[in-house]
Formats: C-alpha cells, sequence, structure tokens
C-alpha cells in the first residue's frame, strides 16, 4: 500500500517537507492563482504574498486563465490552468530543504509564454506590531532576488486566547524586542531573461496582472531592470513589487522557487536545491522516506488504516527541525529549538506543551526516536526557575500561559520503546517540573498524604468554557483567576511521580507522592453518591460539574489500586457516565461536558454565543483520546472484566451482555470514525472539535490538522495491542477482518503483529 496514493483527494491543499515550511492557509482566497499568494509560515513566522506568476502573449497582452484544483496529495498540489490553446499544468510542493516551489508544464505545444515571479512585500518602518513585520533590505544577484524579511515582537502582550491572533500591546508599553530576520530567495529553473524592483503606494493585494506593474513596466519584451525600492518621502513606505521574467515553452517545465532560512547561506541552498529538475519527484521520495520510517500499517477497514496514516501526514507536516531557530527570543538564554511538532497551522504553529504531550507518545513509535527526544530537549529549553513549562514557545517573540499535561506516559513509552533515549537530563527536567506542583500547586502541607493539585485559570488545563470553571469563579469565562483542586491537574501529577518513582530502583521519594495523589483522588475528589470524580474549592466543597476530566482517573495504571479506596465498582462508573447515552455516549463521538450538565451545547456556543474553541459539549479529539484510554484500561482489568471468560465479540453480542473490552473497543472506532467528512474512509480529517450528535467538525475555524490528540498511539496500542517494550500483544475486539502491522519498535528489533477475525494474533519479533 502507498500511503502517498492512499491520501489523495480534490478536497485539500496543505503541504510541508517536514522542517519548517508551510503553506496551509484555512480559507485560501487565492488557492487557484499559481504559486503561493495567501499566507504562507516559515516555522512561525507568517509570510505573506509569497510569490505568484503572471502570464503574457508573444502579443505582449496578458493570458487570464481558467483554473481548477485536479488534485492533492501531501508531496503535491496539481492545478489546471486554461486560457483558449494555452493549457498549463502546475504542480506545487514544499521541500524538505525549505522551499515552496511551482513547477509550470506547458501541455499544448504552442507558442513560448512569458512568465513572471512577482512577490509583493511590505516595505514599512520598524514600529510597534503585534507584530510588526516588512521586508528591510533587498539584493538582485545574477539568477535571483534576495530579501531579509524581519519580524518583532513586544517584550510585554496581553495574550489572545481566542485563537483569533488579536493581541495588544500590555498596558505598559514594553519595548519591541530585536527583530528575527528570515531571508528569501527567489528564482527558477530557467535563465532569468529581465526583472525590475519597483516600490508603490498601497493598493488592492489580489494577484492580479492589472495591479503588478506589468502594465507600464513590460515593454517590447523586457523589464527595465531599474532598482526603485528606497525611494520617495522617507522614510520608505508602501508594496515593494519584486518581479523575475522568465519564458516557458513545450520543451522542459519551468520551476518558479522560493527558499528560505534564517541566514542567507541557508536560503541560497534551499533556492539552489529546487531549481534542479524534479523537484516535485523528490518531495514525493522525501515523503515515501518518512512514511518508511514509521510502523507500516493495514486493516481491512478503511477507516483505521485512513486514520493511521492521515495522522501521521499531520506530524510531519506540522514538523518544525531548524537547528537555527531561537528558543523565546528575548529572554537572553540564547538557545535554538531542537525539532518539535507545532500543535497545527496559523496561531497554533509553535511549540505548545499541552499538545506537545500526545506528540511525545505518537513520535516515540518512530523508528528513529530523535523527534521524540527533541521534544524532551526543548521541555528543558523552555522550562523556567520555578520548573514550570511556559504553554506557549516561539522563536521571536515571549512566552506565554501554563499547561497541566501528561509528559510521564510519552517518557515511559519512549524509554519502553527505544532504550536508553531517556537521559539523566531528561528526567531532571521532569523532576524540577514534578517539584514545582509539589512547591506551588497544592495547599496540602504533606504531599504524601491526601492531596489534589490546583488549577488557577480556565486556560491552564487547555480547556476553556464550562461549567467546572464556573464552579469556581461565576467570573472564570471572564479570564478570571480562582484555585480549584482539578482532577486532570492531580492525574497528570500522579503519573508523573509515579513513573519518576520507576526510574529510580532504589526507592523514590516520588512514590509516595504518587500514592498521596491517589489518596486525593479517592477521598477528596471522588463522589460516591455520583460515581464520579469531582473538582474541589478550597473550602471543601465538590465541583457539580461533570466534564470529561471527571473521567481521567481511569486511564491511570495505578487504577486498581485507587478504586480499592472507595466504595464503588469500576463497572459502575464507566456504565453510569461513559457509556450512558444521556452523558457521554453521544451517537457521533464523546462531548467535553456531560449532556447532562446544564451548559452542555453541542453546537460550539457558551451563553448562546458560537465560540472558537468552547469545551461545554463539543467533542474533541484530545478528550476522546483519554476516554478511549480510560475504558480501555478498565476493560483489562481481570478481576471483574471476564477476560478469563469465552467473550463473544461486541458485534454479535445485544446491548444487555456486551463485555467492557467490547464496549472499549467500540470506543476506539467511535473516536476514530468521528474524524472524517461525512463519513467519508477517504476524506479524514482533525479539526479542534466536533458535533457529538452529527458529528460535523467545527467547519467555521478552518484548523484542519490540528495536533492536539493521539491517535496513531490509540491505534497502536488499543488496536493492534502492542504494549510498548513487551513480547506479547492485548489488542481490543474489533468488528475489523484484519489487521496487519509490521516494523513497530521494540527493544531487540521491530515487532510484526497479524490479527484476524476469530483467531489469535500472530506476534514476529525480527532481531536487530
Amino acid at each position: 500500500m502507498d500511503p502517498l496514493a492512499r491520501l489523495g483527494r480534490k478536497d485539500k491543499w496543505f503541504l510541508g517537507g517536514g522542517k519548517g515550511a508551510l503553506y496551509a492557509p484555512p480559507f485560501p482566497k487565492h488557492l487557484l492563482a499559481p504559486g503561493f499568494w495567501d499566507e504562507c509560515y516559515l516555522a512561525d513566522i507568517r509570510l505573506p504574498r509569497l510569490f505568484t506568476a503572471l502570464f503574457v502573449g508573444a502579443d505582449g497582452q496578458p493570458i487570464r486563465f481558467e483554473s481548477y484544483h485536479k488534485g492533492w496529495r501531501p508531496d503535491r498540489l496539481t492545478i489546471m490552468h486554461y486560457s483558449g490553446d494555452v493549457v498549463i499544468r502546475e504542480r506545487r510542493c514544499v521541500t524538505e530543504g525549505n522551499a515552496w516551489v511551482t513547477e509550470l508544464e506547458l501541455v499544448t505545444a504552442v507558442r513560448p509564454v512569458h512568465v513572471f515571479q512577482w512577490s509583493l512585500q511590505d516595505i514599512r518602518p520598524r514600529a510597534y506590531g503585534t507584530p510588526w513585520s516588512a521586508a528591510t533590505d533587498l539584493a538582485v544577484t545574477d539568477d535571483s532576488m534576495r530579501v531579509r524579511f524581519e519580524t518583532a515582537w513586544p517584550g510585554e502582550l496581553e495574550p489572545d486566547r481566542t485563537a483569533v491572533e488579536q493581541e495588544a500591546i500590555g498596558a505598559s508599553g514594553a519595548r519591541m524586542l530585536e527583530p528575527l530576520p528570515v531571508f528569501l530567495e527567489f528564482g527558477a529553473s530557467h535563465p532569468r531573461q529581465s526583472w525590475t524592483v519597483n516600490l508603490a503606494q498601497r493598493h488592492d493585494e489580489s494577484p492580479l496582472y492589472e495591479l503588478s506593474v506589468l502594465p507600464e513596466k513590460f515593454r517590447d519584451g523586457r523589464l527595465p531592470e531599474e532598482f526603485k525600492l528606497w525611494v520617495g518621502p522617507q522614510p520608505s513606505e508602501g508594496l515593494a513589487h519584486v518581479v523575475q521574467h522568465y519564458v516557458l515553452d513545450d520543451r522542459r517545465p519551468l520551476t518558479l522557487a522560493c527558499g528560505a532560512g534564517l541566514s542567507p547561506e541557508t536560503a541560497r541552498r534551499a533556492l539552489e536545491d529546487a531549481q534542479e529538475d524534479g523537484a516535485i519527484d523528490r518531495s514525493g521520495a522525501s515523503w515515501r522516506t518518512f512514511f518508511d520510517e514509521v510502523p507500516a500499517f493495514e486493516s481491512s477497514d478503511p477507516w483505521l488504516t485512513s486514520a493511521y496514516w492521515y495522522r501521521w501526514y499531520g506530524l510531519r507536516l506540522n514538523t518544525v527541525d531548524m537547528p537555527d531557530l531561537p528558543v523565546n527570543r528575548g529572554g537572553g538564554e540564547g538557545a535554538q529549538f531542537s525539532p518539535f511538532v507545532t500543535e497545527g497551522i496559523g496561531f497554533f504553529r509553535n511549540f505548545v506543551t499541552y499538545s506537545a504531550q500526545a506528540h511525545l507518545r505518537e513520535v516515540s513509535w518512530m523508528h528513529d526516536p530523535s523527534l521524540a527526544m527533541g521534544i524532551l530537549d526543548n521541555l528543558g529549553k523552555v522550562q523556567r526557575e520555578d520548573g514550570s513549562f511556559p504553554g506557549h514557545n516561539y522563536s521571536a517573540r515571549p512566552p506565554r500561559d501554563f499547561y497541566h499535561a501528561d509528559f510521564a506516559t510519552g517518557l515511559w513509552q519512549l524509554h519502553a520503546l527505544h532504550p536508553g533515549t531517556v537521559g539523566r537530563e531528561h528526567l531532571q527536567t521532569m523532576r524540577h517540573y514534578a517539584d514545582y506542583f509539589l512547591r506551588h500547586r497544592t495547599l496540602s502541607k504533606d504531599p504524601a498524604g491526601p492531596t489534589m493539585y490546583d488549577v488557577f485559570d480556565q486556560n491552564e488545563t487547555g480547556q476553556e468554557y464550562m461549567s467546572r470553571y464556573q464552579f469556581a469563579n461565576e467570573r472564570a469565562d471572564e479570564w478570571e483567576s480562582f484555585r480549584v483542586s482539578g482532577v486532570d491537574a492531580t492525574v497528570y501529577a500522579q503519573m508523573l511521580f509515579e513513573t519518576l518513582a520507576r526510574f529510580r530502583a532504589g526507592g523514590s521519594p516520588y512514590a509516595a507522592f504518587a500514592e498521596g495523589a491517589l489518596m486525593g483522588l479517592a477521598g477528596l475528589g471522588f463522589a460516591e453518591q455520583d460515581e464520579f470524580f469531582c473538582d474541589r474549592s478550597p473550602d471543601g466543597k465538590r465541583s457539580p460539574a461533570r466534564p470529561a476530566t471527571g473521567l481521567y482517573p481511569l486511564m491511570l495504571p495505578s487504577l486498581e489500586r485507587l478504586m480499592g479506596q472507595t466504595e464503588c465498582e469500576l463497572r459502575a462508573v464507566v456504565e453510569a457516565w461513559l457509556l450512558a447515552e444521556t452523558e457521554f455516549w453521544l451517537s457521533k463521538g464523546f462531548p467535553a461536558t456531560a449532556k447532562s450538565d446544564p451548559t452542555f451545547r453541542a453546537e460550539g456556543e457558551w451563553k448562546d454565543r458560537r465560540l472558537n474553541c468552547p469545551w461545554n459539549g463539543r467533542s474533541w479529539p484530545m478528550a476522546n483520546s483519554h476516554l478511549v484510554d480510560a475504558i480501555a484500561n478498565v476493560a483489562r482489568i481481570d478481576q471483574w472484566s471476564s477476560r478469563s471468560e469465552a467473550v463473544e465479540p461486541f458485534w454479535v453480542q445485544d446491548e444487555e451482555s456486551k463485555s467492557p473490552v467490547a464496549w472499549a473497543g467500540e470506543a476506539l472506532m467511535k473516536a476514530i470514525r468521528l474524524m472524517f467528512h461525512d463519513g467519508d474512509p477517504m476524506k479524514p480529517n482533525s479539526y479542534e472539535h466536533y458535533n457529538p450528535e452529527t458529528g460535523v467538525p467545527a467547519l467555521y475555524r478552518g484548523y484542519d490538522d490540528y495536533m492536539h490528540s493521539w491517535i496513531v498511539d490509540l491505534i497502536l496500542r488499543q488496536a493492534v495491542g502492542v504494549r510498548p517494550g513487551e513480547d506479547t500483544v492485548d489488542p481490543l475486539p474489533l468488528d475489523v477482518d484484519w489487521i496487519e502491522c509490521r516494523d513497530i519498535p521494540h527493544p531487540r528489533g521491530r515487532m510484526h503483529v497479524r490479527i484476524e477475525r476469530g483467531a489469535e494474533a500472530v506476534v514476529e519479533i525480527e532481531l536487530i
């Protein structure tokens, strides 16, 4: 099976090379215009109006095309352009070397066509902005144009947490930080015929012939080769027209490209690599190489197969691997980022610790652990003096916020799959983080006793706008602070303490703190009459809110010890909440807030207003990942799951007699099938949140390929049943004829697994 071919479709356009360059406008205005006129990114730096192509015939008249989207797959986008007897096929890609490439091929054998690579660069004096950005230098070489593009942010910001990028400068009027330069080198595969650089007053920015300088400057088959940039009343300000002229005929496709880097040398190398023939084919080869470096999965179930490979595509699309990219520039640390995965496109294109917990779990399954190790390295690089991690970390702007997250599971999984990769420095980072909770996140004077850990505002859990916060402060949704002992915060702290204890064979003080958190969840948070884990206020009141986080304790490895401290059975908790159609078992997905909660809204509304990131009823893949692991963990506890008895697969059982493992298998498939357009197995997606009753994603947000959950990890651990580092598998029962997964990392080499309906799983370990 070829993952590239499987992922091909006609309703996507995102392109990336897995290093830092990206083309992924959520709502492109100029998708059919040749080149890359809609926003692009290098790491977290936004680059508008990179370049387009304009066409002029031999008669000197512009050629106006009718265009259509022919097809997409991760390595390329194909657009067809028609104008009378002129037909041009355009193929776009973003290379592994950080270049944006468009290949233009004259399909019909007609007269040559003049092609102009046009970039429209912003020129403005340095000033306040969020951010301020502009082209600050431009040079013409023998075969290219080089632009220095700078971006600067204020040293203090009023953070925007609505994901619409409308941040304001702090009330203190903080100074602007030193700008970060990005170098852009524009060129082509053919000899340049002529060029021009002209500064213009601001005007409409559409990629149209009429708005360019061509109607005035292109005469007798040439541009004037004039450099008019720092001209007019000073300081210079406006839009710089950067134009290079080429000729396209039917003998050889013309490749237009822009290479990028944080130095002129890296930008030049990126362009030179893109100028060579075959850039599109090399893009395909680099994607296939990437897919060869992960476990090879296939199944008779098309949703499982598509979801698996689509998630790997999203992980590479959002990977940033630029060794010279600064960490939180302006803080004075002078560190550079190791490789990492961004939370998503646009606003989310930065190192976000809340989603890094998911990325660590996912990429630990790669054959090469470097990306997972890079995520751990970056946690150490961004860590504050008090041990906490900033929630959002950037290249050219200050870090901000804090998120509760579970790094322990990914840390231990990486250790199990790739022994020796978790180093002493990684453990020291995690100990410092654990100590932060002991010092700053609990009111208990004895964290070895019953203890819960605290949340200070609704942003910290990554789950805004839900009743659990209004319990703590009626104005929590107006971003007022509060203090409440959070179930999720306590679960994450418990797993961190317990994992640190596992790394110390001779005994560890963290073991006692892990036990204290368990006792806190059982004695302080668990409401036995409701069979639910509740947040708790400082005065001891339990929250009446019913968020999905109240079920997160069910995914704890030490769940049996936890429930042994309560009067309740696990089956009762699961059946009362997770499997109840009036609570969390809705038709399409699990809501982040129970349906019985008074604030529940499936449509994304909070207080009757549609919001960008509501958690009061939407189905979030991040919460779903937790809940699938929770029910699977519960189902595998021997003393009540009846695993020792003959259990019929769930698809032949009636609702009354379903076993817990059967429900767990169905929960996994519910979470997977949610993430497809109209249930089409060939149209996977990954949006922030979905309507749990209809399955419609947050289309109004446009943020597809949002890496805020673990999907590959669920499939490998639950569908294939891999126990990281062990020789046996324990797959959930699924309504699937067969599953095959090969080349799974194993401490002794590679594991291969074949599962067929009605038969025991076949496991082979290939020694390396």
